[in-house]
């Protein structure tokens, strides 16, 4: 079964290197890029997730007509819910399995910041406060510039999404979702999901900060790998 899976704001295809070899040869891992990201950086960013969504779509056509699952990270995870949402429209074959991880409720509230004017110092600010940067990287200041089209566009998609849970398309498959418990404000992050997801969702709480999965070393990507293995393999029974 492969899963399709979906990077956080700012990040490449290449943040689930260490997971798809843990992964191995038991499921296939399939990371797409978005345009302006990792091997899509001479594309024009998008700035909004219905835009991004709609290139999702156009990116695993040619995956879906055998069984497969989503997996998307931060704002991967409102990826993958909207890109469902697009498939059930479409009437596209449905995935086997959700899983979302690090995601913010889908009525969270980002930054309300003009990011459409901001120059390189105040991009670095944006990649320091998600901690997800190190200093070395920051210091780069044509690394910097050249990924800013992709900050730019991410933060302002993040910063003008709005879901109305009343209009939201019931989810058929089951949901996996995954918060690290250094996290803040996630006493509520369950439930407000099941909102938009209408339905049960499976709601697991790991040890670590936002970025779990890569700061928290092997143990991490093994025990998030298991828990994938282990939701696909009761789905082959």
């Amino acid at each position: 079964m492969e899963i399709l899976a979906f990077p956080y704001a700012y990040g490449s295809k290449n943040i689930y290197y260490e997971l798809k070899n843990e992964l191995g040869s038991r499921f296939g891992l399939h990371p797409f890029d978005y345009p302006a990201h990792g091997t899509r950086l001479d594309e024009k960013a998008l700035r909004s997730i219905s835009a991004i969504v709609d290139d999702a779509y156009e990116q695993i056509k040619e995956f879906i007509s055998v069984p497969y699952c989503l997996l998307g990270y931060s704002m991967g995870g409102i990826v993958t819910f909207e890109l469902y949402q697009k498939l059930m429209r479409e009437n596209q074959p449905l995935p086997e399995h959700i899983f979302i991880l690090a995601s913010k409720e889908l009525n969270w509230k980002y930054e309300n910041y003009e990011y459409e004017n901001f120059g390189l110092e105040e991009i670095k600010k944006v990649l320091r406060e998600k901690n997800g940067t190190s200093e070395e990287i920051l210091a780069e200041n044509e690394l910097i510039e050249l990924i800013s089209p992709a900050v730019k566009a991410d933060s302002i998609a993040l910063r003008d999404y709005s879901c109305d849970a009343d209009k939201t398309i019931p989810v058929k498959c089951k949901i996996t979702i995954i918060r690290g418990s250094k996290e803040i404000n996630i006493e509520h992050c369950k439930e407000s999901w099941e909102r938009y997801l209408k339905r049960e969702c499976e709601y697991i709480i790991v040890n670590g900060d936002h970025f779990f999965l890569f700061n928290e070393g092997k143990d991490m990507t093994k025990k998030i790998a298991n828990i994938i293995s282990d939701k696909l393999s009761a789905i082959r029974r």
